[in-house]
């Protein structure tokens, strides 16, 4: 395996683990086993440890999240339409998994945000860049700069909440619910 190819495995395997399983769930004998990077590349991209493998992998992962954003909320695309793409995103996902694997980011956040700055910086980092693609958005759609920050973070809540009840119930009805709901609030009002 050549050497960026072990590094992308291993942060690949990381962030796949981290969904399923969060901080704490991610061991690096597994992350080894699934990435099947060789032994010693663990240490040599990731001298800091399991730490500095899941800040990047958090951040690895926030971007592309970011990227699908950016392409799903292109300013050209309509309301309803962008948030459609955006919620069935994150319900094929759960669904591609069976329901096992959901939001790294969240899945992180919840349960080890409390217990290590780095790792709660790193996760409110991405979430900041996803709440500023859905800001910026929403201004494009003609809201003000403030009613925009308002929505925008409101529809990451409604989001990422609703993905995690998705999860727990094995059903993306709750993330449909959610689209509605958002759709509905943000729909210009006749």
């Amino acid at each position: 395996m050549a050497k960026k190819q072990a590094k992308q495995a291993l942060l690949d395997a990381t962030i796949d683990l981290m969904g399923e399983k969060g901080f704490f769930g991610t061991g690096l004998n597994e992350v080894l086993s699934r990435s099947s990077a060789p032994k010693g590349s663990l240490y040599y991209y990731f001298p800091q440890g399991k730490n500095q493998l899941i800040i990047e992998a958090l951040t690895l992962a926030g971007q592309q999240v970011e990227e699908a954003l950016q392409t799903m909320l292109h300013p050209e695309n309509d309301l309803k339409v962008a948030l459609t793409a955006v919620f069935g995103f994150f319900a094929d996902q759960l669904e591609q998994s069976d329901f096992k694997k959901a939001c790294p980011i969240a899945t992180v956040a919840s349960e080890s945000a409390s217990l290590d700055n780095e790792i709660r910086l790193a996760c409110e980092g991405v979430y900041t860049h996803w709440q500023t693609i859905i800001e910026a958005f929403l201004i494009n759609k003609g809201w003000s700069d403030n009613i925009a920050k308002q929505h925008a973070s409101f529809a990451l809540n409604l989001m990422e909440g609703n993905l995690l009840m998705s999860r727990v119930y094995k059903d993306t009805s709750h993330l449909k619910q959610g689209l509605t709901l958002l759709i509905q609030l943000l729909s210009p009002k006749n």
